[in-house]
């Protein structure tokens, strides 16, 4: 059994900290207990999924500490503990101060790969921290990562979840797609529900809820609670799918201007749909999209139904209809 303690700083968005979870998945091979420090909700969700065993809020007084000249004596003491700590960061200043603190700085590594590389995120997180002598060659490969067997017997394999939102405009695709893709569904004998996050409400006018179910969450865990429940999801590029496809959930993501071979959802059964276009993906290139997106225009409710049907059909209780 490991008996050496890690921390993981890591100040990113909740999908870039889902892809680290297949990493933390073979940290757990080395280190125990493995802790983080990251905004509050995630270091919940990590927590509850077993995959942290304690979390400090990103957005405490003692963590802004390390941006002053006087770092606060419970921040010393958190950094103090740790035989590792991995730095998720860009920014020198924050390495410097925790050097002051700690020589068990072991891995600084940017939350992602820079933007011209293509290489998923998660592989590129599993090479540093190869390189920074944390695993060993054997673990270091993203498609062997194993994920837990499904036990959950309470889902509704019917439900299928549909997420029209994402942190950025610029990856949402037109909700008048998810509307047909919602009425094909319930055509084939489905029941599809709508999630929405709390950045997302200015889509309720276009989800009126007469004769559909539409969550509102603001809560990681009551997130993962719903997506236990069900038996498919479809949705744009966001932390929401992410975490779909993690719990195993079969998921079907809509992608537009950013990289799927950088981005995608790390799961059992994923499907990613994109149009295949001549140029290259320009969200983390361009501040804007272009005046005519074809990623997003050129994605027909025909494509996403037949992404989620091939996702769908790894379900083995799916209904009789669709087998």
């Amino acid at each position: 059994m490991p008996n050496r303690n890690l921390l993981i700083i890591h100040q990113g968005a909740l999908g870039d900290f889902i892809l680290t979870f297949p990493v933390l998945t073979r940290l757990q091979k080395y280190y125990t207990p493995i802790d983080v420090l990251s905004q509050a909700q995630q270091g919940k969700l990590a927590q509850s999924l077993g995959l942290a065993q304690n979390w400090y809020p990103l957005e405490s007084a003692y963590f802004a500490s390390l941006f002053s000249d006087r770092i606060e004596p419970r921040m010393k003491a958190i950094l103090g503990k740790y035989e590792k700590i991995i730095l998720f960061t860009l920014s020198d200043d924050l390495e410097i101060s925790i050097k002051r603190v700690t020589d068990n700085l072991s891995c600084r590594l940017p939350p992602k790969p820079p933007a011209e590389h293509s290489i998923h995120v998660a592989q590129f997180v599993l090479d540093h921290i190869l390189n920074c002598g944390l695993i060993t060659q054997a673990d270091a490969k993203l498609g062997d990562i194993p994920f837990a067997a499904i036990t959950n017997r309470r889902r509704n394999h019917t439900k299928i979840l549909l997420h029209p939102g994402a942190g950025s405009i610029r990856k949402r695709w037109p909700i008048a797609g998810f509307l047909k893709v919602e009425a094909a569904l319930k055509a084939s004998g489905l029941m599809p529900e709508f999630i929405l996050g709390p950045a997302e409400e200015n889509l309720m006018p276009e989800l009126p809820h007469a004769h559909r179910v539409v969550h509102v969450l603001d809560d990681p865990a009551d997130l993962v609670a719903l997506l236990n429940s069900a038996g498919g999801y479809i949705g744009n590029d966001s932390g929401a799918s992410h975490l779909a496809a993690y719990l195993g959930l079969p998921t079907t993501v809509i992608f537009g201007p950013a990289d799927p071979a950088r981005w995608a959802p790390v799961g059992r059964s994923v499907q990613i749909v994109r149009p295949g276009l001549a140029c290259r993906p320009c969200f983390e290139t361009e501040p804007d999209n272009c005046d005519d997106p074809r990623c997003m225009a050129d994605t027909s409710p025909q494509m996403v139904l037949e992404a989620f049907y091939k996702a769908y059909s790894s379900n083995p209780d799916k209904p009789e209809q669709l087998k």
